[in-house]
């Protein structure tokens, strides 16, 4: 069993070359995580806020 943190590391490596096929997928797979977060966080606030209100 290898080091846990080598795969990420590799995939972001990947991705930052751009040659590979997988590398759109990467890209998009991580804007749609980062836009996924963003609404669970101002979802949470705007359910917090109603619930308090």
């Amino acid at each position: 069993m290898g080091d846990p943190t080598e795969k990420p590391k590799e995939l972001a490596a990947e991705a930052e070359r751009g040659r590979s096929a997988r590398t759109p997928a990467l890209a998009i797979s991580g804007v749609a995580l980062a836009i996924l977060a963003l609404f669970l966080a101002i979802g949470g606030i705007a359910l917090a806020v109603y619930l308090l209100a």
